[in-house]
């Protein structure tokens, strides 16, 4: 039931990977034209890498460390894998950013913008935070989404690096979770 499950997410994710992409850049001149205040300053706090650590990895590790550490280093694992695998997957794409392209401090390497690395981050952590605190399961969705949704709002992202790097990272998340659950990770 699982793998149903799983093809009707590929095939839908593929399809609204498709459509984003044909209106990535409409929709980016869209949010260029509409940008209000208020949500300027809020999606700047959810967008910041830092926040979502803190609240999608830090905050959940210490509430999980009661519960089971393994799962720890469940979402640890799933953390570490989404960056890597999105970062090979942006010098492979080497998609330039719907702003000008800028480099990392330091080590002066242009941050390429297919996929989204705060996009897959997210939602990597997704499925075992949604599985394993799930009383809070409707605020790590929402979570998740408005961090998806900052990128494009404030032009860091085309809709489809976030369409994609969503799906990819959910995937990632879904999969390692997959691997514990059947016994194959530690």
């Amino acid at each position: 039931m699982k793998k149903i499950n799983d093809t009707w997410i590929v095939i839908f994710g593929i399809l609204f990977f498709l459509v984003s992409y044909m209106f990535d850049d409409s929709i980016s001149s869209f949010f260029k034209k509409i940008q209000l205040p208020f949500l300027d300053v809020i999606l700047s706090i959810i967008t910041n890498f830092g926040v979502v650590i803190v609240l999608m990895l830090l905050i959940p590790s210490f509430m999980l460390y009661r519960k089971d550490k393994k799962l720890v280093y469940l979402l640890l694992l799933s953390f570490v894998a989404s960056i890597i695998l999105v970062f090979i997957a942006k010098l492979i794409f080497l998609r330039q950013r719907p702003l000008d392209a800028f480099a990392y401090p330091f080590i002066n390497i242009i941050n390429y913008s297919f996929p989204s690395m705060h996009s897959a981050v997210a939602f990597a952590l997704l499925p075992i935070l949604a599985k394993h605190l799930s009383k809070q399961r409707v605020f790590w969705i929402l979570l998740a989404f408005f961090v998806a949704f900052s990128r494009v709002y404030l032009g860091f992202h085309f809709l489809s690096d976030v369409v994609f790097g969503s799906l990819f990272g959910y995937f990632i998340g879904d999969w390692i979770l997959e691997l514990y659950e059947k016994g194959k990770l530690w």
